[in-house]
């Protein structure tokens, strides 16, 4: 256990239209992020967000053929992956997020509980909050664009032992208030990292915002991409660096728990 991970994040623009093209852009990402032990990229990045037909026809099933090329990959870059797709089980499809381990493993899959506005709610059923993985000695919990934007959905996985939130997103303009405000208020709010990766530019009706950034638990910015293009940013995440802020800036045990409903 080293309690660090060197977590790179891959701000993609131009959707994918096959399979293929998507299996490429996480090839890209392996390329340019040798170093880094996770890759995370940002919602729906294996399949676009805006075209509802290509998100239709991109879905796939977490025990699919092309899942387990995607973990076959991860496996021979010996690099882990946090990646955005459009699940399907069931007959039901969801904005989900899957976490494959650098051996190949499927360490996490969360759908999407905060669906917004009437696009995703017509492509997609909500799912269950996302489990807390050990990964590296830290411990990760996933949300997905809107989900940030409800301050109990990250308090509820720092609760449950999560260091570092993972926060796929489509954040379109104008919303630069995400990345620039709620990012790095609710790493300081919880004593976490946060681990935002958006896409950027344009996909249907939508234009993206990029602005893909990792902050720490003191709500510093420890790498940012811009918002005009594709990007590769990396930091070093640490548990040290939680427990360091965390001594003096205890709100997890200060909280008055006893006085405010959370319900």
């Amino acid at each position: 256990m080293t309690n660090s991970l060197r977590i790179a994040v891959a701000q993609t623009g131009t959707p994918p239209e096959t399979h293929d093209e998507a299996f490429a852009v996480l090839e890209h990402a392996i390329t340019d992020a040798r170093d880094a032990d996770l890759i995370v990229l940002p919602e729906l990045a294996l399949c676009g967000y805006g075209d509802a037909e290509r998100v239709r026809r991109l879905a796939v099933a977490r025990d699919s053929a092309f899942i387990d090329r995607v973990r076959d990959l991860a496996r021979r870059a010996a690099t882990g992956f946090v990646l955005g797709y459009a699940e399907e089980e069931a007959g039901t499809r969801y904005n989900a997020a899957l976490a494959i381990g650098p051996e190949g493993d499927i360490r996490g899959n969360y759908r999407k509980v905060n669906l917004w506005g009437p696009h995703e709610k017509g492509l997609f059923a909500s799912g269950m909050p996302s489990p807390v993985m050990e990964w590296g000695g830290l411990k990760l919990g996933l949300l997905i664009c809107y989900d940030l934007e409800f301050a109990e959905a990250a308090r509820d996985l720092v609760l449950r032992g999560a260091d570092t939130l993972v926060v796929l997103s489509a954040t379109s303009h104008p919303y630069t208030v995400v990345p620039e405000v709620l990012v790095p208020a609710r790493g300081y709010e919880n004593g976490c990292h946060v681990v935002y990766a958006n896409a950027v530019g344009p996909d249907a009706a939508f234009n993206f915002i990029g602005m893909s950034r990792i902050t720490a638990p003191d709500g510093s910015v420890l790498a940012a991409a811009a918002s005009d293009g594709p990007a590769l940013i990396a930091a070093d995440v640490k548990r040290a660096t939680v427990d360091a802020w965390r001594s003096g800036h205890n709100y997890l045990a200060d909280r008055r728990s006893d006085l405010y409903r959370l319900g």
